[in-house]
């Protein structure tokens, strides 16, 4: 004849087997009749004996404190008296709370565990502006650099008008060569990016570069406190890379400008 197969229900520890067993009897927790939860109690440890199951000394420590509990709320005892079970509906309370904590903690815990910590000095600004700095202050920079353009070319014109047209300045170009020039020194002002241009074409070409790579996240608008309290319009603003950004692949909108070319270079 077959031995019938015995099943015991784990329990994580003796708060867990009690909360159970206040459950299982529909008891509320702040009035647990303590005579049918101690027996209850008494009884699985017995079953866990008698099949051979190795329970923690928590499971005997709080069987005594049962006991204990017990034997108080057969005594008489004063309406100013603390009711016995009252540390222990606490213990219950708190652990329930726990444990569906550890319903949310428990899906999180799965997703991050496998995550590292950057140091704080490792960690990026925040996408959003730093305080004080507004679009604004940055559109500044680029009319002060073009009024500065435009009178240096003032002062160099002559009375016979050029035959050949400037040529086209591709964005992409100056957007890799505002790239080279953050990457060589880690950080760099506007005025700064925007100073080798030589044209009003490459000016604009390269203001328009500085937006798209701002836009595209590639570049992270930054102020020191120094440059903030001399409150220079020229050199407040300044840019520093993205070291989680792909500088090759955000400039795809402008990949056709490298292709235009002069007529004079077709007709050689």
């Amino acid at each position: 004849m077959q031995q019938p197969t015995l099943k015991l229900e784990i329990f994580e520890g003796p708060l867990d087997l009690l909360l159970s067993l206040v459950h299982k009897n529909k008891m509320n927790i702040n009035d647990i009749v303590i005579s049918v939860i101690c027996e209850q109690y008494l009884d699985y440890l017995s079953q866990a004996e008698a099949m051979d199951v190795e329970l923690a000394s928590e499971f005997i420590v709080m069987a005594s404190e049962l006991m204990l509990i017990k034997s108080r709320m057969l005594l008489p005892r004063k309406e100013e008296d603390e009711d016995p079970r009252a540390p222990l509906a606490e213990a219950l309370l708190l652990y329930e709370r726990a444990r569906e904590a550890a319903k949310v903690m428990l899906p999180l815990y799965a997703e991050f565990s496998g995550r590292m910590v950057k140091d704080e000095d490792e960690l990026l600004p925040l996408n959003e502006l730093p305080t004080g700095l507004d679009p604004d202050r940055l559109t500044a920079a680029f009319l002060k650099m073009l009024a500065r353009m435009k009178t240096n070319e003032t002062s160099s014109e002559t009375l016979i008008s050029p035959i050949v047209k400037a040529k086209p300045v591709p964005v992409r170009k100056m957007a890799n060569n505002i790239l080279d020039h953050v990457r060589q020194r880690k950080k760099a002002s506007v005025v700064t990016l925007l100073a080798g241009a030589t044209t009003r074409g490459e000016l604009v070409a390269s203001f328009i570069a500085l937006l798209e790579l701002i836009k595209q996240k590639v570049l992270l608008l930054c102020e020191t406190e120094e440059q903030a309290e001399r409150g220079d319009i020229d050199y407040s603003i300044s840019l520093m890379l993205n070291p989680d950004a792909d500088g090759d692949t955000v400039m795809t909108e402008y990949d056709g400008d490298e292709a235009e070319k002069d007529p004079e270079d077709e007709n050689e």
